[in-house]
């Protein structure tokens, strides 16, 4: 079984238009698994350039927000040592134990990603500090 990915349904929207037009690029009426399996690709590739290219520095935080990712940053930092790697999904929750959800943990993984203190392995089933 692959893992669990968080996907919105707008994105998941976004994959079907894209399956649909490669099918149309190659002039076949209908999608194929090969089309849907290349949306895909397309989308996790534009989604962690996205993290990385610093798109993501333009959101404005409250200062609870900010203190809310400093908070989870520190329990990550504790639960992975510098050159470390640990599963997404015990990491994730490890520290929904601390009271965080889900989703401010994804949102605290890709600030440190972007900032090149973590990094994705293993098809991003594995997360492995860096510094």
């Amino acid at each position: 079984d692959a893992p669990a990915v968080p996907i919105t349904v707008r994105q998941l929207e976004a994959i079907v238009r894209v399956s649909e037009s490669l099918a149309k690029m190659q002039l076949q009426l209908s999608v194929t698994e090969s089309h849907v399996r290349e949306a895909i690709r397309l989308f996790n590739v534009s989604t962690v350039d996205a993290a990385n290219s610093g798109i993501v520095d333009s959101i404005v935080f409250t200062p609870e927000q900010r203190d809310e990712f400093s908070k989870i940053e520190q329990q990550i930092k504790r639960r992975l040592a510098i050159g470390a790697s640990l599963s997404e999904k015990r990491l994730i929750d490890d520290v929904i134990r601390y009271g965080f959800t889900e989703q401010s943990i994804r949102r605290s993984l890709v600030f440190l990603t972007q900032q090149g203190d973590i990094e994705h392995r293993r098809e991003r089933r594995v997360i492995h500090r860096r510094r």
